[in-house]
């Protein structure tokens, strides 16, 4: 089941939808104001792994830019 983000191009809301299929044909309508008038946007993802250990799991922390050595934007 993809996750799209779409922005209303009426009131600026910006709001995923979770299309039941990769071929759905739903219609999307903004979860505010109700439009249909919507456009998809780039949205980020995120990665997951089931066990074993990732490269993002033995990332570095980050001392050129946060003080102690660890970041906390991360």
């Amino acid at each position: 089941m993809p996750i799209y983000t779409y922005r209303c191009k009426k009131c600026g809301k910006t709001f995923e939808f979770l299309h039941k299929s990769l071929s759905s044909k739903e219609k999307v309508v903004c979860e505010d104001c109700g439009s249909s008038s919507v456009e998809k946007t780039l949205s980020s993802f995120s990665v997951s792994s089931s066990g074993g250990t990732s490269s993002f799991d033995s990332a570095p922390s980050c001392p050129s830019c946060c003080p102690g050595g660890s970041c906390s934007l991360g």
